[in-house]
């Protein structure tokens, strides 16, 4: 039977979830992509493999059907709750069918939803479940682990993300995908295995000042050679460039929330930021969208636009802080209950 009080939470996740979550919310600043577009493409290659990383390295062993109830309460129900919401208000506001905008839910890519980063959620889903099942093999012998890893690199290059060229559903444009996301399942599951088999290894193998070195020469000539990273857009690209590129933004962000963890206070902040994902997730795009069109950003030069895109991401931030917060203190007031465990990266 599963335990019912949680684990202790790892200081460093919380601090590299917070650290990522900023990453996404400055790429999908309009104000600093406008403004700085090579780091915005710079922060693509790896911000969104590390979040599947990060998932499931704090992926807790269950069975399927306990880890798919869990998955669905902490992924799905947001999810829906999110998708229904907003698609109700688009399709009054924009005249838009409200059969297809229910059939764009359920499909539930990027190109289907209301909003468009909620694709996220179920192919994170998928990928956990996927990653739960796999890991009852692996669980036996230590180097299955290895084995699984290897081999889901070659998968990730042999079907990268645009391989599938399909049709979806009528009336949305491409790339539509697969339902939640399953053609991107190669590389999703690729990095969430990865966040998975490293949490079993030592972390300061990990963690060591050469391989961050090491990392960072990768992440550089990748990006200088042209690899493009855009999972909700299906770029992966070219697969080898791009999978090399993911692969040392993770290390290296590993390697920056261990170096927060130095400072007290720094680490307060990126943690408790790494405490309320989902809330920043779910809400940064609409708050920063509404933010810069009444600060009218748009037509301001490259540097004050640059640094009002990070006031209002900081903005957003901290906003979604406060509202996570107080729906904690509501939901949770009166019990002894502990907040909800860890075990997805959102």
């Amino acid at each position: 039977m599963e335990r019912l009080v949680n684990p202790p939470r790892d200081p460093l996740i919380d601090v590299a979830r917070g650290i990522a979550i900023v990453l996404v919310v400055l790429g999908h600043n309009t104000a600093v992509s406008h403004a700085a577009p090579r780091f915005v493409d710079a922060l693509f290659l790896f911000h969104v493999p590390l979040f599947f990383a990060l998932s499931g390295f704090v992926l807790r062993p269950a069975t399927l059907t306990a880890s798919a109830a869990r998955l669905a309460r902490r992924l799905l129900l947001p999810f829906a709750l999110a998708a229904l919401a907003v698609g109700a208000v688009k399709s009054v506001t924009r005249d838009m069918p409200l059969t297809q905008t229910l059939e764009g839910i359920a499909w539930g890519t990027g190109q289907t939803l209301p909003w468009s980063h909620l694709w996220f959620l179920p192919a994170l889903f998928v990928a956990l479940l996927a990653a739960q099942w796999l890991r009852a093999w692996s669980a036996t012998r230590a180097w299955r682990g290895a084995l699984l890893l290897a081999l889901l690199i070659i998968a990730a290059l042999w079907w990268p993300p645009g391989a599938w060229q399909g049709s979806g559903p009528a009336g949305f444009a491409p790339p539509v995908g697969l339902p939640w996301s399953l053609d991107l399942l190669p590389v999703t599951l690729l990095f969430t295995w990865a966040g998975l088999w490293m949490a079993t290894r030592p972390r300061a193998a990990f963690l060591h000042p050469l391989p961050a070195a090491l990392a960072l020469a990768v992440f550089v000539a990748a990006l200088l050679l042209g690899a493009g990273v855009d999972l909700n857009e299906r770029i992966f690209e070219p697969a080898v460039l791009a999978l090399a590129a993911a692969g040392a933004g993770i290390l290296l962000a590993l390697q920056l929330a261990r170096a927060t963890l130095a400072s007290r206070a720094l680490t307060w902040l990126a943690a408790t930021l790494g405490r309320h994902t989902l809330t920043i997730f779910l809400l940064h795009v609409s708050l920063q969208k509404a933010l810069l069109g009444w600060l009218g950003a748009a037509g301001l030069a490259p540097l004050p636009q640059f640094l009002l895109g990070l006031a209002t991401a900081a903005v957003s931030i901290a906003a979604c802080v406060l509202l996570s917060a107080a729906w904690r203190r509501v939901r949770f007031s009166g019990t002894r209950s502990q907040l909800p465990a860890r075990g997805a990266a959102t």
